[in-house]
């Protein structure tokens, strides 16, 4: 089974493809997203590991949620109905913000659960 980053980096790539204006190329992502352009395929193949500001950038630019990127985070319905009644009163630019704070909060949580533990070495 692929570890969690190379299934990010099949996301990625994607995103990339399956683009409704078309393909883009990973030059072309890694320019939008001002960075070096081999950083792309290096988080394709996960040989990078993507910080989660940086999967916030992708999420933003792909219009995604971040969540997206990990394919076993599960909804919570009794938080769900919570931040419902919380954000009611928001307009809509204010409430997509709180969603995306959420969101990266939980794609944060999500990567340093990944990471292997102090003292214990992860194995393939």
């Amino acid at each position: 089974m692929p570890d969690l980053y190379q299934l990010i980096g099949n996301r990625i790539r994607k995103l990339r493809a399956e683009r409704p204006e078309g393909a883009l190329s990973q030059e072309a992502l890694a320019k939008e997203l001002e960075i070096a352009p081999n950083t792309v395929s290096r988080w394709e193949t996960g040989t990078y590991k993507p910080t989660p500001e940086d999967l916030d950038k992708l999420a933003r630019y792909f219009k995604v949620p971040i969540t997206t990127f990990f394919p076993d985070l599960q909804t919570d319905n009794a938080r769900v109905q919570a931040l419902t009644s919380a954000t009611g009163g928001l307009g809509d630019k204010d409430f997509e913000e709180v969603i995306r704070y959420a969101e990266f909060r939980k794609a944060r949580l999500a990567l340093e659960n990944a990471k292997p533990k102090k003292g214990k070495r992860r194995t393939a």
